[in-house]
């Protein structure tokens, strides 16, 4: 298996039947660029606060992208819902490849299942993936825990909840999961986006916080600790760091940054869209914010990322399942 076909096992599950949802690296060669397209700016509309992950990796290929298009492209920022309100809108957008969505793929995959939405999975073609998140827990430097055995003792001992921020359905599912099987009473604290999980846990608010790569610079800071990583196998940027294979359970969560359109937009226009994102990835703006970020922004085409995308909504649709989500 190449490099991309390991680092996009999706969701890495322990569980049997989701094992098998294997992801082949597809390459994307030779596209069938849209002759009269694009002939005005292109609006990338953002999920989440302008600042976080999604939007920083978005506006370091704005320039690029542009280059490659010969128009601009307009980012906006449009937040709530985790995401939500975002992705409703662009899936009532004409599929023209003029409007597009930069989101958390689980926006797609996962919110449709455990939260009333304006849209459907299935409303959207994708264009390719942008970064894969750095999943992991993590807490303040001050806190007396520095793993999750510790943060469960800690709460027995003071006989308060954990308090736990939450901005997105993801979070939830991996923290109610964790405190279910470690039969601890949680608490989820409602925040803006990353950098509000990020805040309420340097701030004492809350004891831990759910980031895909915000936490990073806070942990090498000594301003914060990483308590375990959300993802099934160990992370590509903190191997170290132990996983949620290593504490012993059955799944992990994997994700990324998605760009994908309105259900009905022309393959040729998809296809000229992920040629001038595969350049603008390689770019040095690019991946000068994937390390300052913790993010992997490697490239990933239509098929590729459809695959990822459909791998995941099966995968979430066992968890959910097997687990439960309120």
């Amino acid at each position: 298996m190449t490099k991309t076909a390991t680092r996009r096992h999706t969701l890495g599950l322990g569980l049997a039947a989701l094992t098998a949802v294997g992801l082949t690296t597809l390459g994307f060669t030779g596209p069938a660029r849209a002759a009269d397209f694009p002939t005005k700016p292109i609006t990338v509309v953002v999920a989440f606060a302008a600042g976080g992950g999604t939007d920083t990796a978005v506006r370091a290929l704005t320039q690029s992208l542009s280059a490659e298009l010969g128009q601009p492209i307009l980012v906006q920022n449009v937040t709530g819902a985790g995401g939500g309100v975002a992705t409703g809108q662009v899936a009532r957008a004409k599929p023209d490849g003029y409007t597009l969505l930069a989101t958390n793929s689980t926006s797609i995959t996962l919110a449709p299942m455990v939260q009333p939405t304006m849209y459907k999975t299935d409303d959207f073609v994708h264009i390719g993936m942008i970064a894969e998140f750095q999943n992991a827990v993590f807490t303040g430097a001050g806190k007396p825990f520095s793993t999750l055995d510790e943060l469960v003792s800690d709460t027995e001992g003071s006989g308060s909840p954990i308090k736990a921020a939450s901005y997105m359905p993801l979070d939830r599912l991996v923290m109610q999961y964790v405190a279910k099987q470690k039969d601890a009473p949680l608490v989820l604290v409602p925040v803006n986006g990353a950098n509000g999980a990020v805040q309420a846990v340097l701030s004492g608010d809350v004891d831990i916080a759910f980031s895909g790569g915000s936490w990073a610079p806070i942990v090498d800071a000594g301003d914060a600790k990483a308590l375990f990583a959300a993802s099934y196998n160990r992370l590509k940027n903190a191997p170290d760091l132990v996983s949620m294979k290593d504490l012993g359970f059955p799944f992990g969560a994997t994700s990324f940054i998605s760009l994908s359109a309105p259900k009905g937009t022309p393959q040729d226009v998809v296809d000229t869209i992920a040629a001038a994102l595969e350049v603008s990835l390689q770019s040095e703006v690019a991946q000068k914010v994937a390390k300052a970020r913790n993010m992997d922004m490697t490239f990933a085409g239509p098929q590729e990322a459809t695959q990822i995308m459909d791998a995941e909504h099966e995968a979430y649709a066992k968890i959910i399942e097997t687990v439960g989500a309120d």
